[in-house]
């Protein structure tokens, strides 16, 4: 896949202070049932993202690396694997939380290059959230999980939640990591 490195898109990254780097890119699966009740949820978001099943598009066509320039992220405790995430940058900025537009959607890289999408993230900045709530976000049920400022992704920080909407997690459809997926 060729990818151009750029910044959190100019005046964004500015405001953020960010050092997260992004990439442009120029290019259906069994489901757990550790879904709390949120069967017909899950659904209407697999639906919302069908379009994006077999790789990235607009809007969600930002790559995002590490500070490290990982862009398949592994947990360096070895529990599992997120995948390669793609943002709506627009989305990721304006503080709020949509269950139908998540922030960011998690691709498996496959053979030859390709990408099957295994998963959402619902990201929002701290500072926008807590500016007008007093708790932080929850969402299936789920309380968003707070990552604090000087994360490996050069962030302020947010809150975020990964849900596993194509591909089953052993761990649960809202953890972090999978077990089963592979970079």
């Amino acid at each position: 896949m060729r990818a151009r490195s750029t910044a959190l898109a100019g005046s964004v990254a500015a405001g953020l202070g960010a050092t997260l780097l992004l990439a442009t890119p120029t290019a259906a699966s069994a489901h757990d049932t550790k879904t709390h009740g949120h069967t017909q949820k899950l659904a209407q978001l697999r639906e919302a993202t069908s379009a994006y099943r077999n790789g990235p598009a607009a809007p969600w066509s930002t790559q995002v690396f590490d500070k490290d320039k990982i862009t398949c992220i592994e947990d360096p405790h070895g529990t599992g694997t997120m995948g390669i995430h793609f943002v709506d940058v627009g989305n990721l900025t304006d503080g709020r939380i949509s269950r139908l537009a998540p922030e960011a959607l998690i691709y498996e890289p496959g053979a030859g290059g390709s990408m099957t999408l295994i998963a959402a993230e619902y990201l929002v900045l701290a500072d926008a959230w807590d500016a007008d709530h007093a708790r932080p976000p929850i969402l299936y049920g789920h309380r968003f999980e707070r990552v604090e400022a000087g994360n490996r992704y050069g962030l302020p920080a947010f809150y975020e939640l990964h849900v596993w909407h194509e591909k089953a997690n052993p761990h649960g459809t809202f953890n972090d990591w999978n077990p089963t997926v592979h970079c």
